[in-house]
Order: structure tokens, then C-alpha cells, then sequence
């Protein structure tokens, strides 16, 4: 489906140093698990439904398989923000280039260990928060600029307590123009956490936490027209609906089950 990925598992051969690209373009790597080697490969929302050929080939092996995208529901929204908050955040060409000079530095982190376990819980735990905007949302600002929102907006009081949604390691925390106080986790295999807007942070960058841990506050800093928590999750370098992560765990021992 648009926003969500898949794997791909291979075994009793050595992909070290092997790269393909994927049907969407983007450069593909293996990582190294127990006893074989594994791939996800993200598919971005604005993909548009359909079959796409994914194949890749070297010396000895050949890969080819049909992949079909499926479609998903499109909601739209039209967001007033105040016109001081557009000029000091969307209107500000160097604040904008910080974000994307930000964003292509981190997306595609990966390390070939996996420090999640378990399900993903939700980033509010049992406060009660308002989905104010759904991942995949269409939007339109009110100075005529539009985006798909790649997170789900979490609307609760300013203050409110935000949480590991895994273990992980902080690859940022820090303040940013577009997105305020920010944090990112890493979880291990390319899977990313980002929260956005936080009122204040309560880690550093390069600390250990676990599921659970707390790692902010919800806020209203950066590109925000009220206290709400921008909570997304990458896999892969693509930001992917963090809300079918939540709940559930990557299973990267699939294999083993079609075994059985």
C-alpha cells in the first residue's frame, strides 16, 4: 500500500558490497541478519497505484518479482497559519534550506544492528491526545504552499509527556527553524522515529533509551499552530505511516514462518 514497504529476504549467498535499485529509483542495500541478508523497501505515499517490476541481478543469482501498489484513502486539509509564523519558518529560504540539508543528512542513517524490541508503542502512551492530521493528508497552507504530510499530528496539552515509541539510540536532539525542538531515534535496519515541535528536550544526542523512555514534552515550536506532537517514522530513508508501526513489530524473521 502507499506508505507502507516491504522485504526482501536472501539467503546462502554473500551480498556484501551489492546495491540495485528499486522500482521507485532509490539505491538498495542488503543488511546483514542471522543467517541471510535483508532489504526493505519503502513505498513513498505519492506513489501512484499500480504493478511495478522489481528486479536486480549479479553474478550467479537473478531476482524478479511484480510488486502491485495499492491505493489508500486521500484526506485534504487547508491549514490557516499566522503570517509571522510563515515568514520566520516556510517564507524563510535559509531556514528551509537548513531543514533540507537536515533531513538528507539523517533519512538514510542505517546501522546493521537492531536495537528495537517488540511492538512500537504509541510516542503519548495513555494521554489522551486528537489526531489532528493523518499521515498521507494532502495539505494546502494558507500562503498557497502545499505537501503530503509524511507523519501523524498528535494533539494534546503543551506538556504533555513524550515517549520512546522503541529502544533505540538519539541520532538528534536538538532545535530546529521548521520543526522546533526535534528528536530522531534511531531503532536499528534503516527505522527511524521523529518528533517534531516538542516544548522542551529531555535527551541528548547520542544517548541509549528505551521503550518507554521519555524523551520531551509536547510543544508548539517551529512550523505549529498549536500544541500537537509530529510524530513520524522512516524505514528505509521514506516516511512511511507511523501508525501501522505502532502496535506492531517489522517482521524480519518472516521467512520462517512460509517454512513452517
Amino acid at each position: 500500500q502507499r506508505g507502507s514497504y516491504l522485504m526482501i529476504r536472501a539467503e546462502n549467498i554473500d551480498l556484501s558490497g551489492f546495491s540495485f535499485v528499486d522500482f521507485l529509483g532509490y539505491n538498495r542495500e542488503f543488511i546483514a541478519t542471522e543467517g541471510g541478508w535483508l532489504c526493505f523497501v519503502p513505498v513513498k505515499m505519492d506513489t501512484e497505484p499500480g504493478s511495478f517490476e522489481l528486479s536486480f541481478a549479479s553474478e550467479g543469482f537473478e531476482f524478479s518479482e511484480t510488486i502491485t501498489v495499492t491505493d489508500r484513502e486521500i484526506n485534504t486539509q487547508y491549514l490557516t497559519v499566522a503570517p509571522s509564523t510563515l515568514e520566520e519558518t516556510l517564507e524563510d529560504e535559509a531556514v528551509r534550506a537548513a531543514f533540507d540539508e537536515f533531513f538528507q543528512k539523517y533519512r538514510w542513517y542505517e546501522t546493521g544492528v537492531k536495537f528495537w524490541e517488540g511492538e512500537f508503542i504509541l510516542p503519548l502512551g495513555d494521554y489522551v491526545y486528537k489526531e489532528t492530521t493523518p499521515y498521507g493528508t494532502f495539505r494546502t497552507f494558507s500562503n498557497g504552499n502545499t505537501e503530503w504530510h509524511n507523519a501523524t499530528d498528535m494533539a494534546a496539552k503543551g506538556g504533555t509527556p513524550v515517549y520512546a515509541t522503541n529502544s533505540g539510540v538519539i541520532l538528534f536532539a536538538d532545535y530546529l527553524g521548521l520543526t522546533g525542538n526535534t528528536v530522531i531515534i534511531n531503532h536499528g535496519f534503516g527505522v527511524l522515529s521523529w518528533h517534531y515541535h516538542l516544548k522542551e528536550l529531555d535527551v541528548s544526542t547520542g544517548e541509549t533509551v528505551e521503550k518507554g523512555d521519555l524523551i520531551g514534552k509536547v510543544g508548539t515550536t517551529g512550523l505549529s499552530t498549536g500544541n500537537h506532537l509530529h510524530f513520524g517514522i522512516t524505514v528505509g530513508g521514506m516516511f512511511v505511516d507511523p501508525m501501522q508501526m505502532v502496535g506492531a513489530e517489522p517482521e524480519i524473521d518472516f521467512w520462517k514462518e512460509s517454512e513452517e
